[in-house]
């Protein structure tokens, strides 16, 4: 379950042609009012299911924020049908705990409320008895459904998962079933788990600065309100007003179904009639309308927020669906863009700035258009430009725009790149989901999209100019965030009994739904022919694939070596994103050149490889690898670049470091596992990083392209044609070296139980972590490591989420998986984490050992793990852009053949009993690392010691390399 902030990006949407909606696709309402989009697409080995509600945060009342989120999070408890174990018995104790906390949120003598906390958690406990909570979640793995999830935005809520074809009907009736008298169970415990989500927000400045920003962007509108809702509403909930936000929004005309996928649609419909007719048909109420946000004197805000500074400066924008709205988004594409061609990428390109850039944010009542700056760092000098300089480089861009001063190539470039996009995004079954839901909740026409090409290539330059000068001159706010460390609110620990749910036990709707009849498993395998290989030279290999759908190629170039045997690779490849051509061509040349082709190419590095990927159409293929080749091999680096690089890194060691939780977590789970070889400590050293060359830069490319290679292409061409093309246009070398990638670490062997602990006061929730050494890895083990892993941490119904989140509310995340390397003969490692706050830490720590040394048993689950593991199998089809790559992974671990298939029959065959030895061979009794970093003063030390042993307390110094 999460939060989602919507900052609409219309390029990502604006890209639909005519041919967007197949003669398959289908559209209309149910007699309820309930709106159906149907998109059937039998390339898509599975189903992906969405329940859409017009209703977010917007819709919430001003003194009950937050409702929407947490709504979101307790439609997963079940129904007075799903989880209800006998419902006579809950629902006394259900109501009266609908009565306490009526009082519960009137009441304002602390001891009072402290009494009805506690008469809350008693009537809480006596209704555990009755339900089960995890039933929802226990019955979507039970069908084979995975991604169990939900969203909450401003404008919406949503609700989804993918499942198997044949579970069609299964999942029709429970997802109807959800919504058909939800009861909000658990509602104390769940409330502990959004406060560990809030703290979680909290701990990253990002989530302050947007709040800031947004606070003052749609000051006086609904959309000034972090969507989690505030911590002064948070602790003052009401469960009568989330039944009353659910009753008045949650109905069929303000709901919408979402089914993308392998189905049949006219089977379907009549399954849908039945199942989702159910709902009871309602009227929504008039949504009220709010003024706009006075921009008028161009006012300035500023908050000490960020770890660097930036400066925002808000323009009015439109709302989704607006008239405006496709050529605002144009005018933030000119200014910025994918291409790295617009005009604010230059200033960026150049080195002037750190970081320019535009967006819209277009919402359901208004929107804004964003433009925002980082300033240039100054590496000598150790400091940023200021806000005036940095505004004075952005805003002569900007200029530009209002004034017409754009280039004919650059609105061309913009306009071939968008309507590529199309073609990739209709690639995607996750971006048709995103598009029909959008259709939905912003009320758009069936032919919003299909009309968007034909709109995109009549814009002209006067449209441009036109709508610059109509938003962008107009009145405009300037948000300045500097470095700071924003003020958090540390809450405290409920002094609340932990809930226990009759084990074993299931609703007589769960047998309901586990007889309904489905048809057999197909089982249809992935095909290692699909892809030919073809060996160029030595150590040099073409993968070739078909591209099915459209006229666009991907070529991707995969060097084997990386940042862990050139760690200066990283920097090298940062500058090849700017490079330009010798002798003259710049780099904002070279772009303009790429986007003439119609294609991109991009520069990336991990740690183990050098990657080149070039995308573009067919017909420009042989120039579009030429211009690449160019590149690569006589690239033009700028001193200024190289700067803005160092900078980037200087500043963010020297800033970002020390400040950010996730980082410092980061950073302590790499000194517990490999000391001094961690990666925060093996690295250049920030003098090295500030007399990098040029000339040394340019020669880690070259070098790097010394290695093995390993080229993916897909397209059009047959492997006998692509082979010759790629041979003269290609970079390519006889007598590279042999590739020692991936590096697989060694890790420090512990042979006792060891405690780490940061001390850290800033943060607002406390980072653990548990670390087993594994085992060598062989793919033999491949399904019990799986199963176990489903077992122990199989999302909602893993043990971890069940036991720490579920029933204990200490955390949001809660995880622990065995992590397999990619290649054989390595060893595996087991790894837990768990975010809670500092006050829940020592018994967080308690918990989780005790399902590490002592794991409870549940045999009843094993039915649910193997259609889980079968189905998972059976949809790991990798889309035919990544198909040659997922192919060659799975080779290099040792399949000659698809897993799935290999390992069918073990998954089949697979018993409790193996996932239980599994846990006691491999698991059981060997020792464990508690990695931990919080603030001390919370954190119960005493009981962490007493239980688990000594704590050796690290400082942030010892973290990171010396400088």
């Amino acid at each position: 379950m999460k939060k989602t902030t919507v900052l609409f990006l219309f390029s990502l949407f604006c890209l639909f042609s005519n041919s967007l909606f197949s003669q398959e696709f289908k559209t209309y309402k149910l007699d309820n009012g309930l709106t159906v989009y149907l998109w059937p697409d039998s390339n898509q080995p599975d189903v992906t299911g969405v329940v859409a509600v017009r209703a977010g945060s917007i819709d919430e009342p001003a003194e009950y924020t937050g409702l929407a989120h947490y709504l979101e999070h307790v439609l997963f408890k079940g129904t007075h049908k799903i989880g209800a174990l006998d419902w006579e018995k809950e629902k006394p104790h259900y109501d009266q705990i609908i009565k306490l906390y009526d009082e519960y949120a009137e009441a304002t003598d602390p001891a009072v409320r402290v009494e009805l906390e506690t008469k809350i958690n008693e009537e809480s406990l006596l209704a555990a008895q009755y339900a089960n909570t995890s039933e929802f979640s226990n019955l979507v793995e039970g069908m084979g459904g995975e991604g169990l999830n939900a969203g909450t935005s401003y404008d919406m809520t949503f609700y989804y998962n993918n499942f198997p074809t044949f579970q069609l009907e299964k999942w029709l009736d429970l997802y109807s079933e959800r919504m058909i008298n939800p009861i909000f169970r658990s509602f104390q415990a769940e409330l502990e788990n959004v406060f560990e989500e809030y703290n979680m927000y909290q701990d990253n400045n990002n989530t302050h600065i947007s709040q800031f920003l947004f606070s003052n962007l749609y000051k006086g509108h609904p959309y000034e309100r972090d969507i989690i809702g505030t911590s002064d509403d948070l602790k003052n909930p009401r469960l009568s007003k989330l039944i009353e936000f659910y009753n008045t929004w949650y109905v069929p005309s303000n709901m919408a179904l979402i089914l993308v996928g392998n189905f049949d649609a006219e089977s379907a419909k009549p399954l849908i009639e039945e199942k989702f007719g159910r709902l009871e048909t309602k009227e929504i109420p008039e949504r009220p309308s709010y003024p706009e946000t006075d921009f008028s004197g161009n006012p300035t805000h500023k908050a000490k927020l960020g770890y660097s500074p930036s400066v925002i400066w808000g323009y009015k924008g439109v709302p989704v669906g607006h008239q405006d709205e496709l050529l605002l988004d144009f005018c933030a594409s000119l200014l910025s863009n994918s291409m790295n061609t617009g005009l604010l990428d230059k200033v960026t390109l150049d080195g002037d700035v750190q970081y320019a850039g535009a967006s819209v944010d277009s919402r359901r009542d208004q929107g804004r258009f964003l433009i925002q700056a980082v300033p240039y760092y100054d590496a000598n000098q150790r400091r940023y430009d200021s806000d005036k300089a940095t505004e004075k480089i952005v805003m002569e861009q900007v200029n530009k725009l209002k004034a017409g001063d754009i280039e004919d190539w650059l609105i061309e470039s913009v306009k071939n790149a968008e309507l590529r996009n199309y073609e990739l995004t209709m690639e995607n079954p996750t971006s048709k989901v995103a598009m029909l839901r959008m259709m939905f909740i912003y009320n758009l026409p069936l032919d919003y999209f299909t009309k968007m090409p034909e709109k995109i290539k009549a814009i002209t330059k006067a449209d441009i100019q036109q709508i610059a000068k109509k938003y962008i001159d107009a009145g405009h706010l300037t948000v300045s965030i500097e470095v700071g460390t924003p003020k958090k609110n540390k809450l405290k620990k409920p002094d609340i009994k932990p809930i226990e749910q009759p084990k074993g036990k299931t609703s007589a709707y769960a047998e309901y739904l586990k007889a309904i009849p489905v048809k057999p498993v197909p089982e249809i395998y992935n095909d290692f022919a699909d892809v030919k290989t073809v060996n160029l030279y030595d150590k040099v290999k073409l993968h070739c694939s078909e591209n099915p759908m459209n006229d666009y190629f991907s070529v991707t170039l995969k060097y084997g070596v990386g940042t862990k045997k050139m760690p200066k690779l990283k920097y090298a490849t940062s500058l090849m994103n700017s490079a330009g051509i010798m002798p003259d061509m710049d780099a904002q040349s070279v772009r303009r050149e790429f986007s003439k082709l119609n294609a991109t190419c991009t520069y990336r590095v991990t740690d183990d490889y050098f990657y080149i990927n070039l995308l573009g159409l067919e017909s420009n293929l042989e120039e579009i690898c030429q211009l690449m080749t160019r590149q690569t091999l006589m690239p033009k680096l700028d001193e200024k670049q190289l700067n803005r690089v160092a900078g980037n890194e200087i500043s963010s060691r020297l800033m970002f470091e020390a400040k950010s939780a996730d980082i410092l977590g980061n950073a302590l789970l790499e000194y517990a596992l490999y000391e001094k070889e961690s990666d925060y400590i093996d690295r250049l050293t920030l003098e090295e990083v500030f007399y990098l060359t040029i000339s040394e830069l340019t020669g880690e490319i070259i070098r790097a392209t010394d290695y093995t290679l390993d080229i993916h292409y897909v397209g059009k061409r047959p492997a006998a044609e692509i082979t010759e093309v790629l041979k003269a246009n290609l970079p390519l070398k006889e007598g590279v070296k042999d590739s020692e990638s991936p590096v697989i670490q060694d890790r420090v062997k512990y042979d006792k139980q060891t405690i780490y602990f940061l001390p850290n006061s800033d943060v607002q929730q406390a980072k653990i972590y548990f670390y087993v050494e594994g085992f060598d890895y062989n793919i033999a083990d491949e399904v019990e490591i799986d199963a176990f892993n489903q077992y122990f941490s199989g999302g909602f119904n893993g043990l971890v989420m069940n036991e720490i989140r579920e029933n204990n509310s200490m955390a949001y995340t809660a995880v622990g998986y065995v992590s397999t390397p990619p290649v054989q003969n390595k060893n595996t490692y087991f790894l837990g984490y768990v975010g809670t706050q500092p006050d829940k830490v020592a018994d967080a720590v308690d918990l989780y050992m005790e399902l590490l040394k002592k794991m409870p048993l549940h045999p009843e689950r094993i039915d649910n793990i193997k259609t889980y593991l079968k189905q998972s199998a059976l949809t790991t089809k990798p889309t035919f852009r990544l198909k040659s790559q997922r192919f060659a992974d799975w080779e290099k671990l040792g399949y000659t053949d698809d897993p799935a298939k290999v390992n069918m029959e073990k998954i089949n065959n697979l018993t409790f009993e193996q996932i239980q030895n599994f846990y006691e061979q491999k698991i059981k009794d060997k020792p464990i690392t508690i990695i931990i970093t919080g603030d001390r003063k919370l954190i119960d030390t005493k009981q962490i010691e007493q239980n688990h042993g000594k704590i050796r307390r690290v400082n942030a110094k010892q973290l990171f390399s010396a400088e």
